[in-house]
């Protein structure tokens, strides 16, 4: 097992490298990989550079901690937020990676502001650590926190703010199954399927935390875990572009981005309590057997 997390962390770290490089000579203000060296110095643009190279060294970071024992005794919270929303940023393209890299090699792009070559590297690099990281993480997480992996949920009613969550994730699912299935201008194969993974993993989300009570925990944690980061992540930069880009967006579509955002984190606020009633179950179990045989 320790070898395992070493291998997949720098595995995963490999993966980081290019798109964070990339980044950090944007940022600096080197024009590599750029036609149109002109849209780099955009506010919009830099602040965008500036924010995702900050989140691939939180994900070196974090990657780090899942590997070595000083990551065991970080507060919960410290690992579990990042892992979370990069698994929420990376998973919809990790898993449309086929049709995205089809579609690129159909559609190459024109050039007019970037290189040819820099879309496949960013796209490969979002794809790569949207394999290892979540990998690495579940290393850490079973070797941590055994129980989430074995243990059943206790029956009992869904929370207000996790049944909130559950309908708002219903909602924004099916709007983007139905972007998804629509036609629309200018939208291509990769961005259709993108929409339809999105609205599919919300609405497995939403079915996962309604059925979570007497069963056993680890599918559908990994379905809830990914679906409401999916939500929170993909929302919460939909709402921070628009903002950047000074209201250049659609209405309707801000308005469900900050209504996924919500979502997802009204679900991903009842897991921890899940977690820690299951860890409750497996500490009172041994008590109840031996009641049970006296």
């Amino acid at each position: 097992m320790t070898k395992a997390r070493h291998v997949l962390c720098y595995v995963a770290i490999a993966g980081v490298l290019p798109y964070l490089l990339l980044k950090i000579v944007w940022v600096a203000g080197g024009t590599l990989g750029a036609t149109d060296p002109t849209f780099l110095r955009e506010p919009a643009m830099i602040a965008g550079n500036a924010f995702t190279a900050f989140m691939d060294l939180v994900a070196i970071l974090v990657v780090l901690a899942f590997t070595y024992d000083w990551g065991q005794r970080l507060p919960a919270w410290l690992v579990l937020f990042p892992i979370w929303v990069g698994t929420g940023f990376l998973a919809p393209i990790a898993l449309s990676s086929p049709v995205i890299g089809l579609n690129l090699a159909m559609e190459p792009g024109d050039g007019a502001q970037l290189a040819t070559w820099v879309t496949p590297v960013v796209y490969g690099s979002f794809a790569w650590q949207g394999f290892t990281l979540p990998a690495a993480f579940l290393l850490y997480a079973r070797a941590r926190w055994p129980h989430v992996f074995t243990g059943t949920a206790p029956r009992g009613p869904v929370g207000v703010g996790t049944g909130a969550g559950a309908v708002l994730a219903l909602a924004t699912g099916l709007a983007h199954v139905w972007w998804a299935i629509v036609p629309g201008d200018g939208v291509n194969v990769a961005s259709r399927f993108l929409d339809g993974v999105h609205g599919v993993l919300a609405l497995a989300a939403a079915g996962a935390v309604l059925t979570l009570a007497g069963r056993r925990l680890r599918g559908r944690l990994v379905l809830a875990w990914t679906g409401s980061g999916v939500m929170f992540a993909w929302g919460f930069w939909a709402v921070f572009t628009a903002v950047a880009m000074a209201g250049d967006t659609d209405p309707v579509h801000l308005v469900l981005a900050c209504v996924q955002a919500l979502g997802g984190v009204l679900l991903a606020l009842g897991l921890p309590g899940t977690a820690r009633s299951v860890a409750r179950e497996r500490a009172f179990q041994p008590t109840r057997e031996a009641a049970a045989q006296g």
